[in-house]
């Protein structure tokens, strides 16, 4: 026996032997991507995944098994979804081993509202893998999910393509039957140029959505990149509200509108934390058209002159004021005569500088009181010592 030849066979069966024994290829990793709550809104107010689970997807003709690819897909899909966003969502699958079911299609989740825990049940209840691939099944049966739902909607197909030409036939009737409400996506596992075709074909049914390959979405950033193009959309920066305008100084007194219980005084007057003016007010009953001062009023003027001593280094606006009986002119001119009688008082009598004493005649322009009763026409008929105005021009 030739034991070279035989040694050499032997090595030869030994490497048939190891390479028919290698471990199955190991799925493709995706890096779920932490976007971040309140910063996003749903792109789409209704998704459905579409998850194949034929034969194809647990040995092909290869001999290599693309679920778990798939699987991994799916799952770090679900983990990069913010945890805030508020869709409507589905898991639906095709081509079943019998224990798992004995439909063509199955949905193990939803339609419901999307919650992250919801959609890993619905994934983690698939248990067999075998069957065909009715993809087009899946799809007529998605369309009937998602044609009575309000909103916009999308299809997120996850197979390997193989053996579903019918698919992009069945897509485009879906697409017809809902319009520009309905977009398809089309992830594809493996490397099978027939299923390549078929998904693109899917894909491009729905019109606006796109076809990938899983192996191209590796990569951290162009996995983040695809769950927020189909998933997600930013929500408006909305821009701060502007501050309230600081309150308003009517009068021009120093203490602002919201402050200010005294909203009219007159132009530089020197005014209390209040906004009301630092004046001493007395009321006169002049006889009719005079301007004698009754004496009952002398106590109240040497108040009225204490009041301007109090500031001696200040100018003092004497303000007369009448009520509203008779003509507007004549009540101005009545006035100004009648706080000239009075200044003229305070200086002869109590040794006030006139220079000081600014008499200046308002009528009934600034009543204090209403005019329809007798008391109200009382109260407008009085002289005001005003302290450290800007004198108003005549």
């Amino acid at each position: 026996m030739n034991t070279k030849w035989f040694g050499t066979l032997s090595l030869l069966f030994g490497t048939v032997l190891l390479a028919s024994c290698a471990a199955p290829q190991a799925p493709l990793e995706f890096k779920s991507h932490a976007y971040e709550t309140g910063k996003y809104s749903a792109k789409y107010d209704n998704v459905q995944i579409i998850l194949d689970t034929s034969q194809s997807m647990d040995l092909d003709m290869h001999g290599k098994q693309e679920y778990p690819t798939a699987r991994n897909f799916v799952s770090s899909l679900n983990q990069s979804i913010p945890s805030d966003i508020t869709y409507n969502a589905g898991l639906r699958t095709f081509g079943h081993d019998p224990k798992q079911s004995n439909k063509p299609t199955a949905i193990p989740y939803g339609m419901t509202m999307y919650t992250r825990s919801g959609l890993a049940g619905g994934l983690d209840s698939i248990k067999y893998l075998g069957g065909e691939s009715p993809l087009d099944e899946a799809l007529k049966a998605a369309g009937e999910d998602l044609k009575s739902a309000t909103g916009n909607s999308a299809i997120v197909v996850v197979s390997d393509g193989v053996k579903m030409e019918d698919s992009p036939e069945a897509a485009a009737k879906v697409k017809a039957a809902m319009g520009e409400s309905l977009c398809i996506y089309t992830v594809m596992v493996g490397d099978s140029p027939e299923g390549k075709k078929t998904l693109e074909g899917v894909a491009k049914a729905g019109q606006c959505g796109m076809a990938v390959n899983a192996a191209d979405l590796t990569d951290p950033d162009k996995f983040a990149g695809f769950v927020k193009q189909v998933f997600l959309t930013d929500k408006p920066v909305m821009a701060a509200p502007a501050p309230p305008p600081p309150p308003g100084d009517s009068d021009g007194d120093g203490v602002t509108d919201d402050r200010d219980k005294c909203p009219n005084t007159l132009r530089g007057a020197v005014v209390d934390k209040d906004g009301c003016e630092l004046k001493y007010t007395m009321q006169i009953e002049f006889g009719f058209d005079k301007t004698d001062i009754p004496p009952e009023y002398h106590a109240q003027l040497a108040e009225a002159a204490a009041f301007v001593k109090r500031y001696p280094t200040t100018q003092i606006l004497v303000a007369g004021h009448t009520d509203s009986t008779g003509e507007e002119i004549y009540n101005i001119e009545l006035s100004m005569r009648r706080a000239k009688a009075v200044k003229a008082y305070i200086v002869e009598n109590f040794g006030v500088d006139g220079s000081r004493l600014f008499p200046r005649g308002f009528g009934e322009n600034r009543p204090v009181a209403t005019n329809d009763t007798a008391e109200g026409r009382q109260e407008n008929r009085r002289v005001e010592f005003i302290c450290c105005v800007v004198i108003p021009k005549e």
